[in-house]
């Protein structure tokens, strides 16, 4: 019995040490899962910050791209062949805050003649004491894209200017010419010269390309009954014209407050094949 009774009891204590041992190796596992839980958790913390890491610089280079490409900066939205002036709203009229304080229009000048030239001199106030002729550097905040008119002969045998017309003032030209030639009739048009007529069919066909290039959106409404065919009282977004004009002051060619360009001055006009063999 007493060797029963103690192998029992050595059973029982084998019993008893082999429970320690499985609830030592199930303790040991569940510290090893537990590490490997967090192990793998770490893990997949730390890709996941690489993934999203990833993610958030591939967003930068791609809003960087998109910002500096050739493509998005040479859009049209971000293109620019002029200076950026300031602006300021305007509130069209006969002067319209554009210019000095002067008669810009009045039909009696289509009746005229004398009447016609005193609103042309008005008109040649909006004009800058260069007329608009300016030269740039290398260095400006915008693209020139052409090369600059050479300009021979100008005012004395021998000299030469380079430099660009600002649009603006091409525009203005371009409507001055028209103006003036509101009152002629059918037999004067009839005897002018090809030139001549030429020159003011392109001065309309330049100004409605200009028109619809600037495309002024400004949503024109009732200001009263004086106003329904002139556009006059309408706000709009306009160039500020001081800025404009000391703009163009700055960087003239020439300063023409003494003295006109002569008649027969035309940059814009495309030299004959006897003019080119002359050059």
């Amino acid at each position: 019995m007493t060797a029963v009774s103690r192998s029992s009891e050595d059973w029982d204590i084998n019993d008893d040490k082999h429970s320690d041992s499985i609830s030592s190796s199930t303790g040991l596992l569940n510290e090893l899962t537990s590490k490997s839980r967090v192990a793998s958790l770490r893990k997949y913390i730390d890709l996941r910050l690489i993934f999203e890491g990833f993610l958030v610089f591939s967003l930068f280079i791609t809003l960087v791209s998109i910002t500096h490409s050739p493509e998005e900066s040479n859009s049209a939205k971000e293109r620019k062949y002029g200076p950026t002036l300031p602006r300021r709203d305007v509130i069209f009229g006969n002067t319209a805050g554009l210019g000095p304080e002067l008669d810009y229009d009045d039909p009696e000048m289509l009746r005229n003649a004398t009447r016609m030239r005193e609103i042309h001199r008005n008109w040649h106030s909006l004009f800058p004491p260069g007329r608009g002729y300016i030269t740039v550097s290398e260095n400006e905040e915008f693209n020139v894209l052409h090369p600059p008119f050479k300009m021979d002969h100008v005012f004395d045998e021998g000299d030469h200017y380079e430099g660009y017309i600002m649009a603006v003032y091409h525009q203005l030209h371009c409507l001055s010419i028209i103006m003036t030639a509101m009152g002629t009739s059918r037999e004067e048009w009839a005897m002018l010269e090809t030139e001549k007529l030429e020159h003011r069919a392109h001065c309309v066909e330049y100004l409605r390309q200009s028109i619809l290039c600037s495309a002024d959106t400004t949503l024109e409404g009732e200001t009263g009954a004086w106003a329904k065919s002139t556009g006059w009282g309408q706000t709009h977004s306009c160039v500020d014209l001081d800025a404009l004009t000391a703009y163009a002051n700055e960087h003239a060619i020439w300063n023409l407050t003494e003295r006109l360009l002569p008649d027969s001055f035309d940059p814009l006009k495309v030299p004959n094949s006897a003019d080119n063999l002359q050059q």
